[in-house]
């Protein structure tokens, strides 16, 4: 007699290794995606704090080297020191939270004749 289809064993294998698979595989995608955004987030705290070292440049008299200046992304955009990244034209997006990053600051001191820029 000739069959046709699959025996039950061969079925219950087939869905046994697909999940094995789905289990082996779907972390991956889901913590390749969190390093992707977490790299997106380091690489605009890195530009806004270039933009924050060159507002300094710009700034250099109103600094001090004992005292913060204080400057937000949201200022930075502002002040076209960096661009932003929604539609608006005035909101940098975490890609981790997918809030706004605006009130993220920078501190800025002269220091040696040197500009400092550390994120507060």
């Amino acid at each position: 007699m000739n069959k046709k289809g699959f025996t039950l064993t061969e079925l219950v294998i087939s869905i046994a290794l697909l999940l094995l698979l789905a289990i082996l595989v779907i972390p991956n995608i889901v913590n390749q995606d969190t390093k992707t955004k977490q790299k997106m987030y380091d690489e605009r705290i890195s530009l806004a704090k270039s933009a924050a070292y060159k507002y300094g440049l710009d700034n250099v008299d109103s600094l001090s080297s004992e005292d913060c200046t204080d400057v937000t992304i949201g200022t930075l955009i502002n002040l076209k020191y960096l661009s932003a990244t929604d539609d608006s034209g005035y909101i940098m997006e975490n890609p981790l939270t997918g809030e706004s990053m605006n009130n993220e600051i920078f501190c800025i001191k002269f220091i040696d004749n040197n500009v400092e820029v550390s994120k507060r």
